[in-house]
């Protein structure tokens, strides 16, 4: 009876731990600071904005966001600013098709709408974010 009751007390002991270990590492990744230090430096981000608003032709402005996003996590605000470097609603929504899947703060995607001019440009952009599942 004793021996049951101490493997019973041993095996709840050991299942606790185990969901603490989970808690701890859901927490970490899911605090604000955990996110923000994913996301691109301010100051690397400065070199890729002056290297897409310094290329000349949009072609080129896509491959150097797309080889960017291979290794980087962008901050709404981020894809904001990139998309801005764009003049037309469909050049900025293929920039965010890019950028998407690495968006560390889907929650903010009300920054990325305000850059698009029309209802149907913001209702593409949230398809695409929310296709991303964060």
């Amino acid at each position: 009876m004793k021996r049951n009751l101490y493997i019973i007390l041993l095996l709840s002991c050991l299942t606790l731990g185990a969901v603490d270990v989970k808690a701890q590492r859901h927490r970490r990744m899911h605090e604000p600071s955990a996110v923000m230090e994913l996301r691109l430096s301010d100051d690397k981000f400065a070199i890729l904005y002056n290297k897409v608003k310094n290329t000349s032709f949009d072609d080129r402005k896509m491959d150097l966001i797309e080889v960017a996003s291979l290794g980087a996590f962008y901050s709404c605000e981020q894809c904001a600013t990139i998309m801005s470097i764009f003049s037309f609603g469909d050049k900025k929504l293929a920039a965010l098709r890019l950028m998407a899947p690495r968006i560390t703060d889907p929650h903010r995607a009300y920054i990325i709408f305000d850059q698009l001019s029309f209802q149907s440009e913001k209702d593409e952009a949230a398809r695409i974010i929310g296709g991303c599942r964060h």
